[in-house]
């Protein structure tokens, strides 16, 4: 009986030292897993600074460069989706303008080159053509990579590109993507502009512009300003040829609705005192050039706007003269407003990730 009692007590035992041993080997084993889970952490924070690194590197070279070669979105190929090997995109900007339907840089040194400000025109070249331009030119097919700009203007579309990374088959974590944001200003397609008449802005009720023809004539109107209204006169010169190649519109906010605004446009030859009210926000002037330039190469042209001085804040005008190519698309699309012609504050988005 006495050795049946120590049987059963050495049972016991070694039950409890089985079940110790059991545990033991648990706990060891789930140090190793944390081990393990620490290593791999550390390998992750590793890619994660690499890839933040990209991230900003890339952001700092688009916004800040024109891309190499400089006038890189001229490439013909590019419309037909055939992309150069050596073009580096870039969406920063050089200075440019128009005069009489032409256009042309104003300056080629680096220190004209408008940086945190983006081509429109190029960063549409890079939608067309992502894949080639970002993904491989500029990543080399290292990233999965998206860009993206949402204008603060709620008038104007954002634009979207690249890589979804919000797609369901999409295997990148999103612990594992970098994003990047700019605040930087898009220029849309303010380069069209011939005259922007929102120049009141700036001068407000001082603004002198030179001289007008209606001032110098007695058999025309006075264009002094008064109590009332306020005068802003401009001239600009208009080529036949240019109706060849582009259309010129007289474009205004919706603002300028019902405010009394009204203009007169006429060539120094032809004057003329016929009224236009601004009710409309697109006026198309091609009609009226193609018939007062019939049996002359070249014009130059005044127009003059008559605002009330109580709603001048009212007054949003541009001049643009738009290539005949673009214009069907931009009235398809509702971009033919005033909106899309001024240089627009946006917000720039640039995402990476591993693949």
């Amino acid at each position: 009986m006495k050795d049946l009692i120590k049987d059963q007590y050495g049972l016991l035992y070694s039950s409890e030292l089985l079940l110790s041993i059991i545990v033991l080997i648990f706990i060891i084993a789930i140090i190793a897993n944390l081990n393990d889970g620490i290593n791999e952490k550390m390998l992750s924070e590793e890619e994660l600074s690499s890839l933040e690194s990209i991230a900003i590197k890339s952001s700092d070279y688009l916004l800040n460069n024109p891309g190499n070669p400089e006038n890189w979105e001229e490439d013909d190929g590019l419309d037909n989706g055939i992309v150069s090997k050596n073009i580096i995109p870039g969406l920063a900007i050089k200075n440019k303008n128009v005069e009489n339907g032409e256009f042309f840089d104003e300056s080629a040194s680096d220190e004209m080159i408008m940086s945190n400000t983006i081509s429109y025109n190029k960063l549409m070249k890079i939608k067309n053509n992502y894949d080639s331009l970002v993904d491989e030119n500029l990543f080399n097919n290292s990233v999965h990579s998206s860009m993206a700009i949402y204008p603060l203007n709620s008038e104007i579309r954002p634009i979207e590109m690249g890589y979804d990374f919000g797609n369901e088959d999409d295997n990148v974590n999103d612990n594992d993507i970098v994003t990047v944001n700019r605040t930087v200003k898009c220029d849309f397609y303010s380069n069209f502009v011939v005259y922007d008449f929102n120049d009141f802005e700036l001068f407000g009720e001082s603004f002198e512009d030179g001289l007008c023809n209606h001032d110098s004539n007695p058999n025309l109107t006075n264009h002094v300003n008064n109590d009332e209204s306020i005068w802003l006169c401009k001239n600009f010169r208009v080529y036949k040829k240019s109706l060849n190649d582009y259309n010129y519109y007289l474009i205004s906010d919706e603002s300028v609705k019902n405010t009394g605004t009204y203009c007169i446009l006429e060539s120094l030859n032809r004057t003329s005192e016929n009224k236009k009210i601004l009710n409309q926000e697109v006026i198309e002037l091609n009609p009226f050039f193609l018939e007062d330039l019939e049996n002359s190469s070249g014009e130059i042209y005044s127009i003059h706007f008559n605002v009330d001085k109580n709603r001048v804040n009212d007054f949003k005008t541009v001049l643009v003269a738009i290539p005949n190519n673009m214009s069907d698309v931009l009235i398809s699309n509702g971009e033919l407003n005033y909106d899309y012609f001024r240089v627009q504050d946006v917000t720039f988005i640039l995402k990476v990730g591993y693949e």
